[in-house]
């Protein structure tokens, strides 16, 4: 059981930066620095207890959420396990890891434009995890075993490439996008590697040695880092910080030096944003800390703590910091009951306010990619 709760936990999503495209495509890009953007909210359900996921916007101009707006708009559902999404251009897109389609959606309306069947043409992968877009694509790591690229203008994936067994949570690094190779269902024989992707030719470019199961790549201005889940026993998940050197041929040579344990981390101000809260039954608890890479310093966090947080994700468009967290049941976070997301100033110090949402699971935050 435990296994299934931290392999739900590991493929929280938080929007990231992405690849590159040819000049011709015009979609329009988000708001400038400093408006008020929405922030969406996407919730998995609970897919063994068939509980729907959904849908939410958090308006930061009014302190308001509207909740499953997908399902009000198109009359139906996202589909089992909402997993992932990313706001750009004109459209939305969300991808469900257990129905296996990708939902293209107008940001304004929240019609869906077209949902595409990732099971029609299999050899694309047809397990969305995790996305990211920049100039054109949208792309997609797929836990089947493969990074895909869509095309925002024709709607559909036009190429792939295959990773290795269940890639989690990419990031674009310098125009690169990289893949954490986690092997998540191979328990106990979790993966070790990571590789980098060249997302104009889409070929592996590059494999590297990581953590214990990797899950997650973050990207903070010219530092990267790799989040590895650990075995959930006697490894723990641990925060590492990827460095690039060259060999005596001066070819590229990376190494990731673990930084502290961690469950949950993200950019945040140029500092990396850091939650430890390790499953202990009956008694969670929590630790918070940012580290700056340029002075290499971890400092306490004075937050103002949610029940369990299963997300965090920071806006650098708004300035504001998001934590999603489950409710508690007694003494255990409940996986079943509708969560919330807090709102907090650019500090990350400061509650603002609460957002209550309608939808149980864990989230992915995510808004407009500028």
């Amino acid at each position: 059981m435990r296994k299934y709760l931290y392999l739900s936990i590991a493929a929280l999503c938080a929007a990231s930066l992405a690849s590159c495209s040819s000049d011709d495509n015009n979609e329009p890009e988000g708001p400038a620095t400093g408006q008020k953007s929405p922030v969406y909210v996407l919730n998995q359900g609970n897919f063994y207890n068939a509980i729907e996921g959904g849908l939410s916007v958090i308006d930061l101009e009014n302190k308001t959420v509207a909740n499953n707006v997908f399902k009000s708009a198109n009359n139906r559902s996202l589909g089992d396990t909402p997993q992932c999404g990313v706001a750009y251009g004109s459209k939305i897109y969300v991808g469900t890891s257990q129905s296996n389609t990708i939902e293209i959606i107008d940001r304004a309306s929240y019609l869906s434009y077209k949902q595409i069947r990732l099971s029609e043409n299999p050899q694309n992968g047809t397990s969305p995890y995790s996305m990211v877009a920049d100039k054109g694509y949208v792309f997609i790591s797929m836990y089947d075993g493969y990074v895909a690229r869509l095309d925002t203008l024709t709607m559909t994936i036009d190429k792939s490439v295959a990773v290795g067994a269940n890639p989690d949570q990419i990031a674009l690094h310098y125009d690169k996008i990289y893949v954490p190779v986690s092997e998540g269902m191979n328990y106990p024989n979790y993966g070790r590697t990571a590789c980098i992707v060249n997302p104009q030719t889409m070929t592996v470019e590059k494999k590297f040695e990581v953590g214990l199961n990797p899950t997650q790549f973050i990207s903070c201005g010219s530092h990267l880092f790799v989040l590895c889940k650990g075995n959930y026993s006697d490894v723990p998940s641990t925060l590492y910080e990827v460095k690039e050197g060259y060999d005596k041929d001066n070819k590229p040579v990376y190494t990731a030096e673990p930084i502290c344990n961690a469950t949950l981390a993200a950019a945040f101000n140029g500092s990396v944003a850091i939650v430890d809260e390790p499953f202990v039954e009956g008694a969670p608890k929590a630790t918070y800390r940012t580290y700056d890479p340029e002075t290499k310093t971890l400092s306490d966090w004075n937050i103002n703590q949610p029940d369990y947080a299963n997300a965090i994700y920071f806006d650098s468009l708004s300035g504001n910091l998001f934590i999603a967290s489950y409710v508690m049941n007694g003494m255990y976070p409940s996986y079943d009951l509708p969560g919330y997301v807090n709102v907090y100033d650019t500090t990350g110090e400061n509650l603002l306010y609460k957002a209550d949402l309608d939808a149980a699971g864990p989230a992915c935050i995510f808004s407009y990619k500028k």
